[in-house]
């Protein structure tokens, strides 16, 4: 019976973490009509503050404003924030918002730094774990006028961030609608029924309806959201490891080798530069990258002494983007892997060990399903390799193919920024032809990749 030896490791640690706070996008809503001759249109100053206490502020504040018309001005929070202590109110509201016996205080200083901070009116809410155990948050809309407010309800936060945004636009909108001030228009020059100097009377309408045209039908692109970012980077620690074994051993040379739980830095990203436009099939077209590196990894044959060895994946690519339903995103990829596998060993050994340096050819499915308030990473990939390395260059007949599968959780943290827990499996499968005069033989072999990711990611 052959012996056979197992490397072990000689492992360093790393952590890291990032976080990124960014988000804002405007949207634009229907006019109001009146009598040139009667009324004055409003001024286009009016303004209103947006404040919300309690978790996840920013990111529900964030999507708020992105439904805020864009001609109605929004207070910066430091500025409100500044009349809101000024007014008395020093403290988080909590809690005295939602009873109507215990915040008249309250509503009275909002009202007051409202006054101050010169606004029309302000958005305040508490988010806040009510006494059923849900999370929501709780919405008012206090202007100058005292009496019933016309906004005072609560929005559940356990669904998704698309459902939580169509529930706070669907309390909020009609109120922003109704103070906000009708887009500017430009006087007519002439109104002389055969439309004025330079054109007939239909031109300038004829010339509104292909503005208009353009507006509706132009692209429209949301930030931080997964079907249509311009783009996201990736940042993580991995816990790797790699098992390669032969089937069906003819010699007594053969080493197997595993190792499991080396860190490794790896940096990723995709890039859509044309997310922005109106072509359906190239706004979803992205460049993909990624780059992986053990640290400090060391392999060893029993008790012998540690053998330097690198680990480096490289991963270039393209991948279309399409969006599934109303938040699932599917995405079709192909691109090179460069996986490089090394030990440094010296003499007789340097002819044992599992040495690999894999230039793939990779094409993949994968999807992003969102499910309550995370979503779940799911794909798989046929790899194809284009060279091997060392390690098969010792057999007779050798024929390599390999398959991929990764799978995860994507927690968001806040706007654009989530923590991801990612699972990636790789698996090269081999067959060999040997003959009596071989001097390494057997029936094939299998190389198995693991990699567990730690992760923050950034969508722009």
């Amino acid at each position: 019976m052959r012996k056979r030896t197992r490397f072990t490791t000689l492992s360093l640690s790393l952590s890291l973490c990032g976080r990124i706070l960014l988000g804002l996008s405007a949207a634009t809503v229907a006019t109001f009509a009146g009598s040139p001759v009667v009324l004055a249109a409003p001024k286009a100053s009016t303004s209103i503050a947006v404040h919300i206490e309690g978790p996840n502020a920013d990111a529900i504040r964030d999507d708020i404003l992105s439904f805020v018309p864009e001609t109605l001005e929004v207070v910066e929070p430091a500025a409100f924030s500044k009349s809101l202590k000024g007014a008395g109110q020093t403290k988080p509201v909590g809690d005295a918002l939602v009873s109507k016996a215990q915040r008249k205080k309250a509503l009275d200083r909002i009202r007051k730094a409202g006054k101050a901070a010169k606004v029309e009116g302000v958005i305040y809410g508490v988010s806040r774990t009510n006494k059923k155990k849900k999370k929501e948050v709780h919405l008012v809309y206090v202007d100058q006028n005292a009496g019933d407010l016309e906004v005072d309800s609560a929005v559940p936060l356990g669904g998704s961030r698309d459902e939580r945004k169509r529930a706070l636009e669907d309390l909020l909108g009609p109120t922003l609608a109704q103070i906000a001030p009708p887009p500017a228009v430009e006087e007519d020059k002439k109104d002389d029924g055969d439309g004025g100097e330079g054109g007939d009377g239909d031109g300038d309408g004829e010339k509104k309806a292909d503005e208009d045209e353009k507006d509706d039908g132009g692209a429209k692109r949301t930030r931080n959201d997964v079907r249509s970012a311009l783009f996201s980077v990736e940042l993580g620690l991995e816990f790797v490891g790699r098992w390669f074994d032969y089937s069906d051993p003819l010699s007594q040379n053969l080493r197997p080798y595993g190792v499991f739980g080396q860190p490794a830095l790896s940096l990723s990203g995709e890039l859509y530069p044309l997310a922005g436009t109106d072509i359906s099939v190239l706004k979803g077209l992205g460049i993909t990258a990624g780059y992986a590196q053990a640290l400090g990894l060391n392999s060893a044959v029993g008790d012998g002494d540690p053998i330097s060895t690198t680990y480096q994946r490289i991963n270039l690519g393209l991948r279309q983007r399409l969006s599934i339903g109303e938040s699932s995103v599917l995405g079709i990829s192909a691109g090179l892997r460069f996986l490089t596998f090394e030990i440094d060993a010296q003499g007789a050994l340097a002819n044992t060990v599992p040495n690999v340096s894999y230039t793939i050819f990779r094409v993949g499915l994968d999807a992003r399903v969102p499910v309550g308030p995370v979503a779940l990473a799911l794909g798989a990939d046929y790899l194809m390799p284009l060279s091997s390395g060392p390690v098969y260059d010792r057999f007779t007949g050798a024929s390599v193919q390999g398959i991929g599968a990764t799978a995860g959780v994507l927690i968001p943290v806040a706007t654009g920024i989530e923590a991801r827990l990612l699972l990636e499996y790789a698996r090269f499968f081999s067959s060999f032809q040997p003959e009596l005069t071989d001097a390494y033989a057997a029936g094939g072999a299998t190389d198995q990749y693991l990699g567990i990711r730690l992760a923050g990611a950034y969508i722009h």
